[in-house]
């Protein structure tokens, strides 16, 4: 009943995504001062705000792949997925996780459904990124082949931004350090929003990378902290560029969160919950909590070492305080590189 009922969700995954590609824009709202906070509502969305979301990040992610995908336009999901399932319709209960980890890999050797792929996207597809896809979807060969299918296309189109991280800085978006066990935290607030969020997603997925290369061996997940406090209205209206990093996190990203810790959001960011959250799967939908400023301080309190406890809260504490110019707060910013320097984001 279990993979009846996923199979039956990622088939009305896929009719959405195949919604129709007419609409150009939800609404517009008009610019003002970056750090002013809006009174005004949510827009009014007249179309089902799921199903414009994702269309609108299909759009968003042709466009990336116009710039950065290969020219042969070989990325036809549905006739790869096609391809690939008469290899995989056999049952998965019986298999260990080596064959089917096996199985997948071999998806990519010469004669076999995606095996046209790039060597630089290939490479991606090694046994611990199998492993990941088998962990989160378990025993379901046909969705692992998917999501392999979808994350090799995904990093043929964002081949350039994975091999020089180069974007503009959007925000204060971090590995501010590590937890008690060893996990990349992530941290960043909303007041620091520097750039529309559509053009916050590279520099989400570079500090994602950033975290990935911070784990030490045997540790494959990252804590995030999003600070909503200060949340711009005007720059995050659009749902779109959430749901493009939900589908990076389902797929590339595959069981590289430990935790997504969401603090303060405001009454306005409802309507962005609403269309995004019926896409979240029942399994990261667990990993993520709500909480109070204070609640999480005391999450990270019992989850952090000292040092980075008083890191995080002395980043919240700043973007609370009304006196702190962006400049100032600027100054503060430090990350923790991949060698376990504390090195200021601005150097």
């Amino acid at each position: 009943m279990k993979e009846e009922k996923e199979e039956e969700e990622e088939k009305e995954e896929v009719e959405v995504l195949s919604a129709g590609s007419q609409g150009n824009s939800i609404c517009e709202l008009s610019t003002t001062d970056s750090e002013s906070h809006l009174e005004q509502g949510p827009c009014k969305l007249k179309l089902k705000p799921v199903a414009l979301a994702v269309q609108a990040s299909n759009r968003l992610f042709r466009s990336s792949g116009s710039r950065n995908s290969s020219r042969d336009g070989s990325f036809d999901g549905r006739r790869i997925l096609s391809r690939t399932s008469k290899f995989l319709r056999t049952g998965s209960f019986n298999k260990s996780k080596h064959e089917q980890i096996r199985e997948l890999t071999g998806l990519l050797e010469p004669g076999m459904p995606l095996a046209h792929f790039s060597d630089f996207a290939k490479a991606y597809g090694d046994e611990a990124f199998c492993g990941r896809l088998l962990k989160k979807y378990p025993d379901n060969l046909p969705r692992c082949a998917e999501k392999l299918k979808q994350a090799l296309i995904w990093r043929e189109q964002n081949r350039v931004l994975l091999t020089l991280r180069n974007c503009p800085q959007a925000g204060d978006y971090r590995v501010i350090g590590a937890d008690l066990e060893r996990h990349p935290v992530l941290y960043m607030c909303m007041r620091n929003q520097l750039l529309p969020m559509g053009q916050c997603v590279d520099f989400m997925m570079v500090a994602m990378l950033q975290a990935i290369d911070n784990m030490p061996a045997g540790v494959e997940t990252a804590t995030h902290i999003w600070d909503l406090h200060g949340m711009m209205l005007r720059l995050n209206w659009n749902p779109a560029p959430l749901v493009a990093i939900l589908k990076a996190a389902e797929g590339y990203f595959a069981e590289r969160m430990q935790q997504l810790i969401i603090v303060d959001m405001p009454r306005m960011a409802n309507f962005i919950k609403d269309a995004v959250w019926p896409l979240v799967p029942e399994k990261t939908r667990e990993k993520v909590k709500f909480m109070t400023v204070e609640e999480s301080q005391a999450f990270v309190g019992r989850a952090c070492p000292e040092d980075v406890g008083l890191r995080v809260r002395g980043a919240m504490a700043q973007n609370r305080d009304s006196d702190a110019s962006l400049e100032e707060r600027k100054r503060s910013w430090v990350r923790v590189d991949k060698h376990g320097e504390v090195v200021p984001v601005f150097a």
